[in-house]
């Protein structure tokens, strides 16, 4: 089956997207990491802090009492600090579990901090305010370790979701690398091809619908330059009944061991469109219908324009399912696609009739079988294939 270009682009489109989410969510996991590592900097200042406090010389009061100060005010912010959320705090931790550290970190930095204030303000080395002191700083030092062994619990866990997330990047980007790799070499080649000069006639062989389309509008275009003028339809530049016949006739010793199926197309609500659109719209409608049904279009296929308004995709396939097949995406493009014109786009449908060309039928009768089949899909609500089956009339 053929790739189309604009499916491999919106999805190459939605992949860069995706990957690019990805890295936003890594970097804002590394930030998160960063801010972990400053609360544990600010836990380990505060034990240094303690440190100066306890060995501080009172010998100078003023000036101790100056420096036991300043470490109680750093003790108080770096308190803070410990504590200070992040963005990612209510997705990574346990709320009520962080506060409840905090809290009683906070409590116990508060009890050091005043008994070491009222150890600096003692006009002696009270042995009574020291030994305070020192009692308050056991629970405060447990806290800050118990502080310590969550952050660093945390910062583990930060640390194992990054690299999960960095290791799933990885394996995405190469994947989309290569497999889109592989894909902008095919279109590459394909637009190679086209672009290159046929000097041995063998058939380009493509595997994209674009350049499929563009390639066999060319051949398509080509053929109807050499045609007579009274063989095409001057609405569409497609065949017209003649050239339909002239057609059939001339590739008919080709066909040996394929079989022929025909698809009658008709415009839904047809005659609505012709009193509300113009002569030049209505050709335009047709030849986008033609270059639309020519990308299904294999060398032996011959499409036509007849002069009661439907269009004959005369079809030479090994299988009928892959006849049907190509009718029923047909049906879908044209469902799919807008019509420019001169009041803006428009949307159509089609109705089509399929059957099987027996070969002791002409062409005109079996076109004349289709026109009576494609009424039933029309009354059947159009945008869709009506078939001969067993004698039973069936839809699709």
């Amino acid at each position: 089956m053929l790739i189309s270009i604009r499916k491999v682009f919106f999805n190459f489109k939605t992949a860069l997207l995706l990957l690019g989410i990805g890295i936003t969510i890594l970097c804002i996991q590394l930030m998160h990491i960063s801010q972990y590592s400053e609360r544990l900097s600010a836990l380990k200042n505060q034990h240094l802090l303690i440190e100066k406090i306890i060995n501080t010389d009172l010998t100078d009061p003023k000036m101790a009492s100056i420096l036991i100060h300043g470490a109680v005010s750093e003790i108080s912010l770096s308190v803070k600090l410990s504590g200070r959320e992040t963005f990612l705090d209510s997705f990574i931790t346990s709320n009520e579990e962080q506060a409840s550290l905090l809290r009683s970190l906070d409590l116990s930095s508060k009890t050091f901090s005043d008994n070491a204030l009222s150890w600096s303000k003692a006009p002696t080395a009270s042995d009574i305010e020291h030994s305070q002191m020192l009692n308050a700083r056991a629970p405060y030092l447990l806290d800050i370790d118990r502080m310590f062994d969550y952050q660093i619990h945390i910062l583990n866990e930060s640390i194992a979701t990054a690299n999960m997330t960095a290791l799933l990047l990885f394996i995405t980007g190469g994947i989309v690398f290569i497999f889109y790799r592989h894909r902008l070499n095919q279109i590459y080649r394909d637009i190679d091809q086209a672009c290159s000069v046929d000097i041995d006639g063998i058939k380009k062989e493509v595997l994209t619908q674009e350049i499929d389309f563009i390639l066999k509008r060319l051949i398509r275009k080509s053929s109807q330059q050499s045609s007579h003028p009274n063989l095409i339809n001057p609405l569409s530049g497609l065949n017209n009944e003649k050239g339909l016949a002239t057609a059939f006739s001339n590739k008919k010793s080709a066909r040996s061991g394929n079989t022929i199926f025909m698809t009658l197309f008709e415009i839904d609500h047809y005659s609505s469109l012709v009193n509300t659109l113009s002569k030049e719209d209505i050709g335009a409608i047709y030849k986008k219908l033609g270059d639309m049904i020519s990308m299904y279009e294999q060398a032996l296929d011959i499409i036509a324009h007849l002069e009661n308004d439907t269009i004959v995709f005369l079809m030479s396939r090994n299988t009928k399912q892959a006849a049907l097949q190509d009718s029923e995406q047909i049906i879908q493009s044209v469902q799919e696609s807008s019509f420019i014109t001169e009041q803006g786009p428009i949307k159509i449908t089609l109705s089509g009739a399929f059957l099987l060309k027996i070969p002791s039928k002409s062409i005109e009768d079996t076109i004349e079988e289709a026109t009576r089949l494609v009424q039933k899909a029309k009354e059947n609500g159009g945008n869709r294939i009506a078939q001969l089956r067993d004698h039973a009339d069936s839809y699709r």
